[in-house]
């Protein structure tokens, strides 16, 4: 496991999970595309801007923070990217459900931030 990727996604996590939407945004690279397989087979797509919304809009709404447990499956560089596999229990708006994410990470002023996930929702 490389550690600098799994504490970056460790401090998105603990970042997005809380609505520190100012540091949230840091996380992620402009360009980022996120796909999730919800367990009903359908796909959800959101780009940068919609997913700081859906976090701006469970902060306004009073919602509490997300479960921040998360288990490492893969954590590697190739090349210059960096994949992490993490599982996660999450309540995303239809009750908690099991989450494996695949992160793409991309270094940027020394930092490595998420340019790609996809994330596939267990039944």
């Amino acid at each position: 496991m490389n550690p600098q990727l799994t504490q970056a996604v460790e401090k998105l996590i603990d970042v997005g999970c809380h609505y520190r939407l100012d540091e949230l945004a840091q996380c992620y690279t402009p360009d980022l595309q996120i796909v999730i397989r919800q367990d009903d087979g359908s796909l959800a797509q959101f780009d940068y801007a919609a997913n700081l919304a859906f976090f701006r809009g469970l902060r306004d709404a009073g919602a509490a923070p997300l479960n921040t447990a998360v288990r490492f499956e893969l954590a590697e560089v190739q090349g210059d990217t960096g994949y992490v596999i993490a599982t996660r229990r999450m309540d995303l708006g239809a009750g908690e459900k099991t989450i494996v994410f695949t992160l793409m990470l991309r270094q940027q002023d020394e930092t490595w931030r998420v340019f790609r996930e996809h994330a596939v929702v267990l039944p």
